[in-house]
């Protein structure tokens, strides 16, 4: 195993070093453990495990986890078994740490926002990050929100932001979480009172620091010949899985004022 640790081994507890010895040992076992399995086997607590886990800078439990699963992966994959399989295998990988972070208490509150038929507006900071709010745009006016606004323009953005009334909802999608017009905008929305939604990567995650409420995914950052080229896979994932669930939270509203 080779954590990428960022802070001298000098500066570890006893209880920090026994814990990173038995990921040392057991690396192939901790992927598929809970944390309380995992703070069990230790015989630590588990808010000794998570504090560890972000004393090495990772946002908990889960990501741990994700970044042992990418180790392993990195280390067995090459040309010759690059398949199908391995494919199919990081994807499920991808999938199981990016349901990992979803909530369903942060999904409800987003879900009651939504349904309270305030004006919503989603930047659109153009590349590749549009094809999810053209989505995300689509499938909330089919799930019955009719006020909302995309916005492509930052200087357009930054008006609304400086002329509507407080609580507004502003919604902000990225997959690195670091794209410099989009933070501005979320902390000059955050600022003025706004309600800040966004949607942005577990491993980079500057965004999430600044939104009210916050949907994370896990995702590979990869380049060709420069340009991003970083797969949205799971950014559709939790975008469809919100989707799913604002409907049901929309049908379960209609039930009770039918009743």
């Amino acid at each position: 195993m080779k954590l990428n640790l960022n802070i001298p081994l000098n500066s570890l507890s006893n209880k920090e070093l026994n814990i990173l010895q038995y990921i040392h040992d057991n690396e192939d076992r901790i992927s598929t453990m809970s944390i309380q399995t995992f703070a069990k086997e230790i015989n630590y607590s588990t808010s000794t495990v998570l504090r560890f886990c972000r004393k090495l800078g990772f946002s908990g439990f889960p990501e741990l986890k994700f970044f042992l699963r990418r180790q392993e992966e990195e280390s067995s994959k090459n040309v010759t078994n690059y398949s199908v399989q391995s494919i199919k295998k990081s994807i499920i990988t991808d999938l199981e740490g990016t349901t990992s972070l979803m909530n369903t208490e942060d999904l409800f509150q987003i879900a009651k926002l939504l349904s309270s038929n305030a004006p919503v507006y989603i930047y659109s900071p153009a590349g590749l990050t549009d094809i999810s709010v053209n989505y995300l745009e689509s499938m909330l006016f089919i799930s019955g929100c009719q006020n909302i606004y995309k916005s492509s323009a930052t200087k357009m953005t930054h008006h609304y932001i400086q002329t509507l009334d407080k609580g507004n909802i502003f919604i902000f999608i990225s997959s690195s979480g670091k794209f410099e017009s989009t933070l501005n905008l979320a902390k000059e929305a955050k600022l003025h009172g706004m309600i800040v939604i966004s949607i942005s990567s577990i491993e980079n995650n500057d965004l999430a620091e600044i939104s009210n409420y916050n949907i994370r995914f896990f995702s590979k950052k990869t380049e060709n010949e420069g340009a991003d080229s970083t797969s949205r896979f799971c950014t559709f994932f939790v975008l469809s899985a919100f989707i799913e669930f604002f409907n049901e939270y929309k049908k379960g509203i209609d039930h009770e004022i039918i009743s």
